[in-house]
């Protein structure tokens, strides 16, 4: 078995997903014009985004012992993703997520599964072999505890740590968050992750906070939805706008930009604007199509779509 070279931690759905006219008033009833299922879940999202990309990779986690954890695992396996690191809990359920996509703009309304809390590893169940050849562990911190350990492992293994940092995670604070940051080398927030956390509206300013604060932390890079991201060192700034395609549903992007980018620059060994570039071009792909994981390009895929639009460094 191939070495995984990317390792992500955390969470695994079942992604129930309406397609609507308008989001709902309280109390208004609205048709469904579409409605699908998918596999989902921030982190196993990344790690299915690392797949197509042609790196291997394996995902750490945990299902129910249902028929959808069952689904879940047979469909990480069919992109080649490895699971042995996944584990079945008995008696548990496996989370679903009720997504609402906005037909025109392709924005989203999200409802977490209460079984998120409950259906997840627990620190014992890590194994350091898990951990001693792999390049990089991505994760979200949405399991405290485990991030933590898994963390520890990581630094143990002279493994980098990327860190998907969301707004509901950022509300932990600081004195919760301290010993997860600390440990991250590469911070990947949305700007409102970065603006919660830090209380800075200047989103440069509020990542070279974060730099100064943590010696470990060699790279902040932002997701700014329709106006692209940036990437902010200790040295220099770099801004790069999206390109303009027709979003169908917004769902995953960040999780595709992340994998994109972490694939480039961690393993392909690109600069930061070529990073940038390929991980807004992988996220242009998948907001084409309904569903977090459907518009996911292959490392090939992602290529042509640069080059089709003349872009000079591929």
């Amino acid at each position: 078995m191939t070495r995984p070279k990317i390792l992500g931690i955390g969470a695994v759905c079942k992604d129930w997903v309406s397609v609507v006219d308008h989001f709902p008033e309280p109390d208004e009833k609205v048709d469904s014009i579409e409605e699908k299922y998918f596999p989902g879940g921030v982190t196993a999202n990344y790690i299915t985004g690392v797949a197509r990309l042609g790196v291997p990779t394996a995902f750490i986690g945990a299902v129910g012992d249902d028929n959808d954890g069952n689904w879940l695992i047979k469909d990480m396996e069919s992109e080649g993703i490895q699971t042995d690191y996944c584990i079945k809990k008995k008696d548990m359920k496996t989370a679903i997520n009720f997504i609402i996509v906005h037909k025109h703009s392709g924005e989203k309304m999200i409802i977490l599964s209460p079984f998120f809390n409950s259906t997840h590893l627990s620190p014992k169940d890590l194994n350091s072999d898990w951990f001693k050849e792999a390049d990089l562990l991505h994760t979200t911190a949405v399991h405290y505890e485990l991030t933590l350990n898994a963390l520890e492992l990581a630094k143990k293994h002279n493994v980098k740590v990327s860190l998907d940092l969301e707004s509901q995670i950022a509300n932990r604070g600081w004195e919760k968050l301290d010993p997860i940051l600390s440990k991250v080398n590469i911070l990947l927030p949305n700007k409102l992750g970065i603006k919660t956390l830090t209380g800075k509206e200047d989103l440069i300013k509020a990542a070279k906070f974060m730099l100064n604060k943590y010696d470990n932390m060699e790279l902040v890079v932002i997701t700014l939805g329709a106006d692209g991201a940036m990437a902010i060192t200790r040295n220099e700034v770099i801004k790069q706008p999206t390109f303009q395609v027709k979003v169908l549903d917004a769902t995953g992007a960040g999780d595709t930009f992340c994998a994109a980018f972490t694939v480039a620059y961690v393993i392909k060994k690109m600069d930061l604007r070529k990073s940038l570039l390929f991980a807004n071009a992988d996220a242009s792909l998948k907001v084409q199509k309904l569903g977090a994981r459907t518009g996911m390009g292959s490392f090939k895929a992602v290529i042509e779509f640069l080059k089709k639009r003349n872009t000079d460094d591929f």
